[in-house]
């Protein structure tokens, strides 16, 4: 499917977008009003192998020359963003 019309969409069910090959455009007559991107569930092996992967590669990073360098562009987020951070923050919360 090269697109969707407006009334396409009215009348297109989930499981017909989940297996969409990917993003699609909206059109409505000749002009493109929005894009319909399925969302797939990730492949947990491939997202823990990612993640695993982010993890070493930010255990070799200096937090204070990075902030430094992106001060550059202007203000740096503040926040603490780190695994144990968002786990205790989150244990804080309930969740």
């Amino acid at each position: 499917m090269t697109h969707l019309s407006i009334r396409d969409l009215q009348k297109i069910s989930s499981e017909a977008i989940g297996t969409l090959a990917g993003p699609t455009p909206v059109k409505s007559g000749e002009r493109t009003v929005g894009l319909l991107i399925p969302l797939k569930a990730a492949d947990p092996e491939r997202l823990a192998a990612v993640l695993a992967r982010a993890e070493a590669l930010a255990r070799g990073r200096d937090d204070a020359a990075d902030d430094a360098a992106l001060a550059r562009f202007g203000e740096v987020d503040p926040v603490d963003w780190s695994i144990e951070a968002v786990r205790a923050l989150m244990k804080k919360e309930g969740g």
